[in-house]
């Protein structure tokens, strides 16, 4: 089966609760009898299975067809159009004759003679005794003579009119859970835990590409993938197609339900859930996104325990809306855990950040930033950083905040944080005070001092939010005033963003770009 295009290379399966929900659902339209109590309201319809690329489709068909056969004592005819260098459309049929199972083949099978197979057998046998079964066709597209089919599996967006809702109707099968992935992973094919968590960074919640020999296959696919995408302003957008619109961007959008464990959901398309799993696919994508729906990753990630995946959405995230100047930051002084008794609550007065509007710059490293730390602060018309790097040490980025207390203004080290806990590091604070708040600036005594602010996600995460150790916060605390704080995103404002205008291209970070305001 599968050098035809239809089950797995290895012939081993993991069967998933998403895969046995649907296939309990497809079994019950076709075989359960109808009661005064218990309408059966998919008797007799065609069954459409929908679901993003590369997930399982066309296994779980090939399942179904094979347990129709043996179970059900069914004759049945599969008809794939494939894509393959080696391969066109293949059809099998596996079926009885005289009570003994016989099959036969038929690749580089082109439509017409489907046709043809699909008609001899149904006038030889009836056509209500042979089950057909469709993999890969758009619904638009499926040739004139095997629209009669029992099954399709398709990752091409279908939209039933109200009329052909009385004939057909569509599944989902959702994509891959990252806790269903490494467990396939390590039973199946061996993987090693750091090998598979390297995959997922690339792969996302699709099998197929998990499974690829190496992490440089993954990468190049991801590559091609987001290199594609003709309409970035569709991407997780709510009115656009849920799935493949035919280009490799498909390959981006992944589909889940709510709750899988709820078999309504697979056929309700208002628990339909769309998002970019792949943490490589949201970082090749961070300048392209629209902030609703980088919001809307992170969310998602959050809640399904991808945690790196949420981290990774929620920076890009803050660095849009401080980039567009929409970042609004509430902050309250850090008191150590330690110093307040079991039952006191956190003393918890929050003011809001006063942030410069300006342009943002992204550059330096962990290891070379001083010389462009010192040009970004020296350039009046910046007045937001980060890093061109996702591994700089203690902060996130540094913004630049309007004075009020009639000393020059300086500015706020910000950590982005989503974990209950996080360490804070004394001595990086100092190096950053080399160039921000040097001993002559100091002693001058005209410049306010920096701030080294903790920024959560809501204010209850702010108010749980610990810093470690105790040693580290005390020593940060002679260094600069420590905050933990949360934001909001300011309704914007005036004319469109520089991005809104332009919308450069970007791999990762939004390279050197001035943002004019």
């Amino acid at each position: 089966m599968s050098n035809l295009g239809g089950c797995t290379n290895t012939g081993e399966l993991f069967w998933r609760l998403e895969d046995k929900q649907v296939a309990s659902l497809l079994l019950d339209g076709w075989f359960r009898e109808s009661s005064p109590g218990s309408i059966n309201e998919f008797a007799n319809m065609k069954s459409i299975l929908m679901g993003s690329p590369g997930i399982g489709k066309s296994t779980l068909l090939c399942v179904m067809a094979f347990h129709l056969v043996f179970k059900h004592k069914k004759n049945v005819l599969l008809y794939w159009q494939l894509t393959n260098v080696q391969e066109e459309n293949c059809l099998l049929y596996l079926g009885y004759e005289e009570n003994k199972i016989v099959y036969f083949t038929v690749k580089r099978c082109k439509s017409d003679r489907a046709v043809n197979f699909y008609e001899e057998l149904g006038n030889r046998q009836g056509f209500s005794n042979v089950w057909l079964m469709l993999d890969g066709f758009r619904y638009e597209d499926i040739p004139e003579g095997v629209q009669t089919f029992r099954m399709l599996a398709t990752s091409q967006q279908v939209s039933l009119k109200s009329q052909e809702q009385t004939d057909a109707y569509c599944i989902l099968l959702p994509c891959w859970s990252k806790k269903d992935l490494l467990s396939m992973g390590s039973l199946i094919y061996k993987f090693t835990p750091e090998d598979m968590e390297g995959r997922f960074y690339y792969s996302g919640g699709s099998v197929r590409e998990f499974t690829y020999a190496t992490w440089e296959h993954i990468r190049r696919v991801m590559d091609n993938a987001i290199s594609d995408v003709a309409d970035y302003s569709k991407l997780l957008s709510t009115t656009s197609s849920t799935f493949s619109d035919g280009s490799q961007g498909g390959l981006l959008c992944r589909t889940f339900v709510e709750k899988t464990n709820d078999r309504s959901q697979y056929l309700a398309r208002r628990h339909w859930q769309q998002m970019i799993d792949s943490e490589y696919a949201v970082s090749g994508l961070s300048v392209r996104l629209k902030s609703e729906a980088l919001l809307r990753i992170y969310t998602r990630a959050k809640n399904a325990g991808h945690g790196a995946l949420a981290r990774c959405a929620f920076d890009i995230y803050l660095h849009r809306l401080a980039t567009d100047n929409r970042l609004k930051l509430f902050k309250a002084e850090y008191d150590l855990p330690e110093r307040r008794k079991s039952d006191q609550p956190r003393h918890f007065k929050v003011e809001q950040v006063a942030l410069r509007n300006g342009g943002a710059f992204c550059s330096g490293t962990s290891s070379d930033f001083e010389r462009d730390l010192v040009a970004w602060r020296d350039e009046e018309t910046f007045t937001y950083w980060y890093p061109w790097c996702d591994d700089f040490p203690n902060i996130d980025s540094i913004v630049k905040l309007a004075s009020g207390s009639g000393k020059k203004n300086n500015v706020a080290y910000l950590h982005f944080t989503i974990a209950r806990k996080h360490d804070i590091n004394e001595k990086r604070l100092e190096k950053m005070n080399e160039i921000f708040f040097p001993d002559h600036v100091k002693n001058a005594g005209e410049t306010d001092a920096p701030v080294f602010i903790a920024v959560c996600p809501d204010e209850e995460s702010c108010r749980k939010f610990v810093l470690e150790s105790q040693p580290e916060v005390l020593a940060a605390k002679q260094t600069c005033q420590v905050f933990v704080g949360y934001y909001q995103e300011a309704a914007f404002a005036g004319r469109p963003t520089y991005r809104e205008m332009h919308w450069p291209f970007c791999s990762y970070r939004l390279q050197n770009l001035t943002f004019s305001h």
